[in-house]
């Protein structure tokens, strides 16, 4: 099953607005697929994913990275990766 992570910092103001129009927006539909991480409280786990900017998502299928973007990105597309569509202008 793939799994979303994203990496953000409450401090951070692009972290904030991809927190709450982004990501809240997805969890009703996608709880079980999307895990909300605080780089500031995980630093370790942050950069053992090599998480260095803010916001960060990664995409898992399993223990592998499928897909990565710095930065904010729009609803639409995180949604076609939830439901099993790739974005094709990554990595």
């Amino acid at each position: 099953m793939k799994k979303l992570l994203f990496f953000h910092a409450t401090w951070c103001p692009p972290c904030r607005f991809c927190l709450k129009n982004v990501i809240e927006p997805l969890m009703a539909d996608h709880e079980e697929q999307i895990e909300v991480i605080d780089a500031q409280k995980e630093p370790a786990r942050a950069e053992r994913m090599n998480v260095y900017s803010l916001p960060t998502f990664l995409l898992l299928d399993g223990e592998k990275e499928v897909w990565r973007h710095v930065g904010s990105i729009r609803i639409d597309e995180i949604k076609r990766l939830l439901d099993g569509d790739m974005i094709h202008d990554y990595m």
